[in-house]
């Protein structure tokens, strides 16, 4: 089993295939297997960001207040899909496009 400290992946910025910076992680879904947790997908996206400080409906209510609000700007990515080998350049193995958007 892999391991990784989840605070060296929260706030790195991630790009596709292209090299196109698609977001930064903010939240990591994660459910029980035993007495482990596994990671399910990656949220990237400044919603994720309120997500992960439990203030969802405020930050959407001030992002969109201030016209900073956009479709698509939180994005999940399965845990199979997020290339880890170097943490310091965090990417996707797949298009932009293929991932799942979570407005």
């Amino acid at each position: 089993m892999n391991e990784v400290r989840l605070e060296l992946l929260l706030g790195k910025q991630v790009y596709d295939l292209d090299g196109k910076a698609i977001g930064r992680v903010e939240e990591v879904k994660a459910e029980a297997c035993g007495a482990d947790l596994c990671v399910v997908e990656y949220h990237l996206g400044v919603y994720s960001l309120f997500e992960r400080l439990s203030a969802l409906a405020i930050g959407r209510a001030v992002l969109t207040a201030i016209g900073a609000a956009k479709s698509g700007s939180k994005k999940a990515v399965p845990w199979d899909k997020l290339d880890m080998r170097d943490l310091k350049y965090l990417r996707v193995t797949c298009r932009e496009t293929a991932l799942q958007t979570l407005d």
